[in-house]
C-alpha cells in the first residue's frame, strides 16, 4: 500500500444555525467539527518543507468557522459541506471523514454526533 498523509483537525468550534424546528434554527448554536483527510503521494517533507507540499489547514478552519453557508436542518448537511470543501483543496485527496458534534441536543452529559466519509471523485 502506498504511503498516506492524514491531516486531522479535532473539535474546531463553529457557531451555526442548525436544527429541524424553526425555533431551534433561530439561534446560533455551537457545533464541534473534526476532519480526517487522506492525501496520496506523500512528499519528502525534509526536502519539501513548504505549505504547497500539503493542504493549508487554515483553509479548512476558515471554512468551518466562517463559511458553512445557509442555515441547515441537519448536522449531516454541515458535515457534507465541510467534506466537499476539503476534497476541493487538493488533487492528492483520496477521502475525507468529517464528524459534526452538537452539544446542545442532549441534556446532561454527552453529545449528538454524525460522521460521514466521502471519497474523491
Amino acid at each position: 500500500m502506498a504511503d498516506l498523509q492524514i491531516i486531522r483537525i479535532d473539535d474546531a468550534k463553529a457557531l451555526v444555525r442548525v436544527g429541524v424546528p424553526d425555533p431551534e434554527r433561530a439561534n446560533l448554536q455551537e457545533v464541534r467539527i473534526s476532519v480526517a483527510m487522506a492525501l496520496a503521494d506523500v512528499p519528502d517533507f525534509p526536502n519539501e518543507d513548504r505549505i504547497g507540499a500539503t493542504v493549508d489547514y487554515d483553509r479548512i478552519l476558515h471554512f468551518i468557522r466562517d463559511d458553512l453557508g445557509t442555515p441547515a436542518h441537519l448536522i449531516e448537511t454541515l458535515a457534507d459541506r465541510v467534506a466537499g470543501h476539503c476534497l476541493s483543496l487538493s488533487d492528492r485527496a483520496l477521502w475525507v471523514e468529517v464528524t459534526v458534534k452538537k452539544p446542545s441536543v442532549l441534556s446532561g452529559d454527552g453529545m449528538v454526533a454524525v460522521t460521514i466519509r466521502r471519497e474523491a471523485p
